[in-house]
């Protein structure tokens, strides 16, 4: 029983170094399957209960991973619409900041026409 054991974790780590938790979890029911089989009596029984109770935890752990990852895309999905909205307050501000010096540089006039000299000043104020 032992030469089994140790063959299958081994061939059990070197598949799951990859593919993460389930697999080592699927690999340690397999084990304790094959271990009962061999067994007989309550070592069976403290088997079989014990790859019941290592079912439940993982349904358990996957069911708290997946309602977890939904609140985190929640979270992120708000977060970048705070993060936009900001960012076309801040243009907004900036626009007006430009807009307000402009008007400072051209002497105050508000046409902004095309005698102010700088090339390009009077067009495209309005973009936003």
């Amino acid at each position: 029983m032992t030469p089994e054991t140790s063959s299958g974790s081994g061939g059990g780590a070197g598949a799951s170094s990859g593919s993460g938790g389930g697999d080592r979890l699927s690999g340690a029911i397999e084990e304790l399957r094959k271990a009962a089989d061999d067994a007989s009596g309550e070592v069976r029984t403290r088997i079989d209960s014990a790859v019941e109770q290592l079912r439940e935890a993982s349904s358990s752990a996957q069911s708290r991973a997946q309602e977890t990852a939904g609140e985190l895309r929640g979270q992120l999905e708000g977060f970048r619409d705070w993060v936009q909205d900001a960012s076309n307050d801040l243009l907004d501000d900036i626009q007006k900041e430009v807009d307000k010096r402009r008007q400072q540089l051209t002497g105050g006039s508000g046409s902004g026409g095309s005698g102010s000299g700088t090339p390009g000043a009077g067009g495209g104020s309005s973009s936003s």
